[in-house]
Parts: C-alpha cells; structure tokens; sequence
C-alpha cells in the first residue's frame, strides 16, 4: 500500500507512534476514495490514536486537512494535510504515487 510506503510505518500525524490503519480524508463515498492522496496512515483506530482523535474532532481536522468537506469540489491531492516529518509539523501536498510537495500553509492560510 502506498500510503505505508509513504509514512514509513510512523503515523503521519504525530510521527511518533506505530501506523496502523488508515484515515480516508474525504468520506469513502467519493469516486475512488483509495488513492493515496486522500488516505493518511495513523495510530490508533477509529476511536483511539491519532485516528480516534480525527474521527472525533472534526472542525481542527478541516483546518490541518486531516479530512476533508464532502461538499466541497476539492479533490485530496489539492488540499494541503499538515504532516509530521522529522519531528516537525509540515503542511504538504500529497500526491497519488505516494510522494509530498511541501506549501507554505495549510488550509485558510494555517500556519504548521
């Protein structure tokens, strides 16, 4: 799977823990909800972990791009996802091969 590939078996969201399931950001309803730009690898599961965390928290979710509005028209791979690289909070652009083009901000302008 791309994603794990991509994260390295680190949750990409605290990078500290073991990645363990996968987060959808934009609800699997969408055309094609398993390309890996709109999947994150987190710890946890739906209600613990970084996982838990995203499934029951949305308003900070949309702002950092850990999910994604179901109405709105933005595909995953335009939508900016502030990631854990090296320790540091980033916000990146994730693409479908599995690779990450740092932006300057997230979001609304949301600084990392």
């Amino acid at each position: 799977m791309i994603a794990a590939e991509r994260s390295g078996l680190v949750c990409e969201v605290c990078g500290r823990a073991r990645a363990t399931n996968v987060h959808h950001r934009k609800g699997r309803q969408i055309w094609d909800p398993w390309r890996p730009s709109n999947l994150l690898h987190l710890c946890g599961s739906g209600t613990t972990g970084c996982h838990g965390a995203i499934t029951e928290h949305r308003v900070p979710d949309y702002e950092r791009g850990w999910s994604i509005r179901r109405t709105g028209r933005a595909e995953p791979e335009q939508v900016p996802v502030q990631v854990c690289l090296f320790g540091d909070p980033v916000f990146v652009l994730l693409d479908n091969l599995g690779g990450r083009t740092p932006v300057p901000h997230g979001p609304k302008g949301v600084a990392a």
